[in-house]
């Protein structure tokens, strides 16, 4: 189902209630729609482009490249054709969405992330900056090839 445009009060409740969050803009430079839909186990199909870009993997959703207008149409009526024939493939990327989402970006996370960047900047022997994306509280599920 394709909704039009609903009273943003209304969101929460009909996207908790997807499977796919279909995202095809290029002026979202945040992506925090993104974040949302897979806080909520929303699988996200997004255009490759700025925020949204950075927040999706191929373990947690889909991304389509940046190109003209009937590029990402087409690839965007390909993945969901594809999804249409297999909708099993979307359970375990909608885990890894959330999974990512409570990793990541919940406020006790970030809180962390930052403390672990203000350590490595303020001791001057440590040589490597930290990697504040590597480490997973779980392991991913497998996902469609």
């Amino acid at each position: 189902t394709f909704h039009k445009w609903i009273p943003h009060a209304e969101v929460q409740s009909i996207l908790s209630q997807s499977h796919i969050l279909s995202f095809p803009s290029i002026r979202e430079f945040g992506g925090g729609v993104v974040l949302e839909a897979m806080a909520l186990g929303v699988v996200p199909l997004i255009v490759d482009y700025a925020g949204p870009g950075e927040l999706v993997s191929a373990d947690t959703g889909f991304k389509v490249p940046c190109g003209s207008r009937e590029d990402i149409i087409a690839a965007f009526a390909e993945t969901l054709t594809r999804l249409s024939d297999n909708p099993a493939s979307l359970a375990p990327l909608a885990r890894n969405a959330k999974a990512r989402v409570d990793d990541y970006f919940l406020w006790p996370r970030k809180a962390e992330q930052i403390r672990h960047v203000y350590d490595w900047a303020l001791d001057e022997r440590r040589a490597e900056k930290p990697d504040i994306f590597t480490a997973r509280s779980r392991p991913l599920a497998a996902t469609m090839p």
